[in-house]
């Protein structure tokens, strides 16, 4: 690894040293530079877990991933860089099917610092900004929504309040085929998904990053999340969604990418995304 040239993909030019600043700035800054995005099952490219391969599409092919790519290219930079840490399966809790997802069916590190433990994740879509601290019941606020933890026995669960979605009415409308979402915040704790401490090796993940390719809802259409510095943004489907955030609250707006062309164009301009094979859209 090029640890400069990983560094400059994410925009940090300050001290990289293992001090737990640093570690909350090249977060935040990876946050912001690489989207977490499916489109490479889309496109008929096979994922393998080989940091070389996610090294040469997220760094020097200016791509992004989804978590098992995002969270084990950054682990190898942390560690490059001298932190302390370990990667570990955490299970997503599904709200339509109302349990968690299959062990080892998401990835994240815990980052040791001075004695205390520190939860990264860089490759789950819309999440928290800054590393949250592994001890219970403790408030992070965060400008995407409120987070905790909490725990029973080895098993932690995170857990986030999100910001009020402001009435239909209050969406401002912008040129270019603006739908409203129906989708409403509840303002209430929810559970995002539970792991535990104990150490894995990226290999580990293989045979559920295959089986994600295959039979996953990533299989269904195109997704692209990146993180703006009052936002994020969302493409999926035919839709781009901007997300903005405000103290108390958020608003969404939709616009509908009509072509193919379109979709590609939001593609390189907002994500800075050019795909090398054609994309399979679906609604």
């Amino acid at each position: 690894m090029d640890v400069r040239q990983y560094l400059s993909r994410i925009r940090y030019h300050g001290d990289s040293s293992p001090t737990l600043d640093n570690l909350r700035a090249i977060y935040q800054a990876h946050m912001l530079t690489v989207p977490f995005e499916n489109l490479s099952i889309l496109c008929g490219e096979e994922i393998v877990l080989d940091l070389q391969l996610l090294y040469n599409k997220i760094v020097v092919k200016r791509r992004g991933g989804f978590c098992y790519e995002c969270n084990g290219l950054f682990a190898w930079l942390l560690g490059q860089l001298g932190f302390k840490l370990k990667t570990v399966s955490a299970q997503v809790w599904t709200a339509e099917k109302e349990e968690f997802t299959s062990e080892l069916s998401h990835v994240i590190n815990v980052v040791s610092i001075d004695g205390e433990s520190w939860v990264t994740d860089v490759g789950y879509g819309c999440v928290f900004r800054t590393p949250i601290r592994l001890v219970a019941d403790q408030e992070h606020p965060d400008i995407t929504g409120t987070y905790r933890l909490q725990q029973e026995g080895d098993t932690w669960f995170l857990q986030r309040k999100s910001k009020a979605r402001l009435d239909a009415d209050n969406y401002e409308a912008v040129p270019g085929g603006i739908q409203k979402d129906d989708m409403a915040e509840s303002g209430e704790w929810t559970v995002m998904y539970k792991f535990t401490l104990q150490e894995h090796e990226l290999q580990d993940f293989s045979e559920m990053c295959t089986w994600t390719q295959r039979f996953s809802s990533f299989t269904e259409r195109p997704l692209c999340v990146l993180h703006l510095a009052d936002g994020v943004v969302t493409y999926t489907g035919r839709k781009l969604i901007t997300t903005r955030y405000y103290n108390t609250h958020l608003t969404k707006t939709t616009t509908v990418l009509d072509s193919d062309n379109d979709i590609l164009k939001v593609l390189w301009d907002t994500f800075g995304i050019r795909l090398e094979n054609p994309l399979v859209i679906k609604e």
